[in-house]
């Protein structure tokens, strides 16, 4: 009795053994399988994007840029008249193409990050996208800067208004 019950341990051990074994060897397959796969994704990605860079360049802004303002212009070319989208936080903002294919539209940017989305949509429904990230950072916000835009639009600035207060005062 005892050597059948010491036999049936081996066999069940041997058994869930060799189980384990072929469930790691084809969670592998699969792992380097989807490797494969994501990379040819990402080739035929890249490769898209090298032919459709010809129906939709953006010349401003640049990828990863920092700025110091929350004012930017989106510029750039495409295919003559076509649509021109602007995605940006859940905002957008549409202008069209002249007949020499060239846009620009100004945008305001929230502080921290911002994700643009900029579409290009031709007359046949072709649809190009291309991506940039534009960081805001507060701390190259200066007071300089909204002097200048207040003596731009004519306003007061906070220091010129407090000066104004204390002088009714």
């Amino acid at each position: 009795m005892r050597k059948e019950v010491l036999l049936a341990i081996l066999v069940g051990a041997s058994l869930g053994l060799l189980i384990t074994f072929a469930v790691y060897r084809s969670q592998r397959n699969v792992s380097d399988a989807q490797k494969d796969q994501v990379q040819d994704v990402i080739s035929s990605q890249s490769a898209d994007e090298q032919e459709s860079s010809g129906q939709l360049a953006i010349t401003s802004p640049e990828d990863n840029l920092i700025v110091d303002s929350q004012r930017l212009i989106v510029s750039g070319n495409t295919q003559a008249n076509n649509s021109v989208v602007i995605a940006l936080n859940d905002l957008e903002i549409i202008t069209n193409a002249d007949a020499s294919g060239n846009f620009s539209k100004e945008i305001r940017l929230d502080q921290g990050a911002n994700v643009l989305s900029i579409y290009s949509i031709s007359q046949d429904g072709l649809l190009t996208r291309v991506d940039r990230t534009v960081i805001v950072d507060e701390e190259f916000l200066n007071e300089d800067f909204s002097e200048q835009e207040a003596e731009a639009t004519g306003e007061k600035t906070p220091d010129e208004e407090q000066a104004e207060a204390d002088k009714q005062n």
